[in-house]
């Protein structure tokens, strides 16, 4: 039997405690920038990346002063600061290697299996542990290895297939997750790298050959959505189904964006699915590339123009899975469904309200018919 990706790449078998140097270090204005906070010193600066990728532009107070702390925790050592390139992971994909290792303090990091990277979510004070002594240590995690079979039903994206396999395999917490997937792309791994750690699998990572212990089966999928749930720390177990459970469900709002869905290739899909229809009147459809460069090419292949066109309200670069205030919330009893990974409640305005994630299929639907 094939030694899993992640022996081969920490080199050492489940269950060994191993310690390494991390290739990369993302440290993000989302919950990581605690970490600035701890860390007394930064061993390698040079693998430190520090993205402000969150609520851009910043549309609070609070946001605004910790901006302040990131640029100078940046330029008192050295790190390179980005503040307009967009989603941190989503510019990280198309940069590191097969085989190398990112730990950033967040929960995206196994977005990077879909490149063969591996990418390790740790909490603010284990990355300011890590950017002190440039090492970090883990117990290798057991891998379950997953063969995606046949080919999605048409209006099915990848983020229903992974919401799909999450409602089938309860038993994978702490595992590490091993996708065979030859037949899809490199956006459509990402899709389902990510969200297929949401209920709290170690990470993901992505093969072209093995022996599978599971198959998920493309051409059993279904519209699937994430609901609501009360706190963050909640998400994990945020109740999911299909999205057929919610039809007739009124819905005020609408996003399209975050590395799940704001990309050139989600935008494109978004574009084609506008094409002769009408927003619904008082729908508010918002816009957030996920990258800059994504942001371009929607602008040169005239997609920007045909969502102005539509009514749809655009917004900066990078990832608005969390606003509390500033463009894009909700208000109180509204619902917002989104391609955004977060539904605890508060996450994208007023507690009392009610977030659904889905796919861009799911939320264009929406946004014409005002409803589930």
């Amino acid at each position: 039997m094939a030694t899993p990706l992640i022996e081969k790449i920490l080199g050492a078998p489940a269950g060994t405690v191993v310690s390494f140097q991390p290739d990369w270090l993302l440290v993000t204005n989302g919950v990581a920038h605690q970490a600035v906070l701890e860390a007394q010193n930064v061993a390698q600066p040079a693998k430190v990346q520090l993205y402000f990728d969150h609520n851009v532009p910043t549309g609070d107070p609070e946001a605004s002063h910790v901006f302040d702390i990131l640029r100078d925790f940046a330029k008192k050592y050295g790190i390179a600061f980005h503040q307009a390139l967009g989603s941190a992971y989503e510019c990280l994909l198309h940069i590191v290697q097969p085989g190398q290792i990112l730990v950033g303090g967040g929960s995206h990091a196994s977005i990077l299996g879909a490149a063969g990277a591996l990418g390790i979510d740790v909490s603010p004070l284990e990355l300011a542990r890590t950017l002190e002594s440039g090492s970090y240590q883990v117990v290798v995690p057991e891998t379950l290895t997953v063969r995606i079979q046949g080919t999605l039903p048409e209006g099915i994206s990848s983020m229903d297939a992974a919401l799909q396999f999450l409602t089938e395999n309860k038993d994978i917490s702490g595992k590490m997750l091993q996708i065979i997937a030859p037949q899809w792309n490199l956006h459509q791994k990402s899709v389902f790298c990510s969200m297929v750690c949401g209920t709290g699998a170690f990470s993901a990572i992505c093969t072209d050959a093995g022996t599978p212990d599971r198959v998920l089966k493309l051409d059993g999928c279904g519209a699937m959505a994430v609901g609501p749930c009360g706190r963050r720390e909640n998400q994990k177990t945020a109740p999911i189904f299909p999205v057929s459970q919610l039809r007739g469900r009124s819905v005020e709002a609408g996003q399209i964006g975050g590395y799940t869905g704001g990309t050139i290739e989600d935008l494109r899909r978004a574009d084609h699915l506008i094409q002769g229809k009408q927003l619904a009147k008082g729908f508010r459809l918002s816009v957030c590339p996920a990258t800059s460069a994504d942001y371009i090419k929607a602008m040169e292949e005239g997609i920007i123009e045909h969502f102005i066109d539509y009514g749809a309200q655009i917004q900066a670069a990078g990832d608005r899975s969390e606003v509390r205030q500033g463009a894009g919330v909700i208000g109180r009893g509204e619902t917002l469904v989104t391609t955004g990974l977060y539904t605890y409640a508060g996450c994208m305005g007023v507690p009392d309200s009610s977030v659904y994630t889905a796919s861009v299929e799911t939320v264009i639907r929406a946004s014409w018919t005002k409803s589930l």
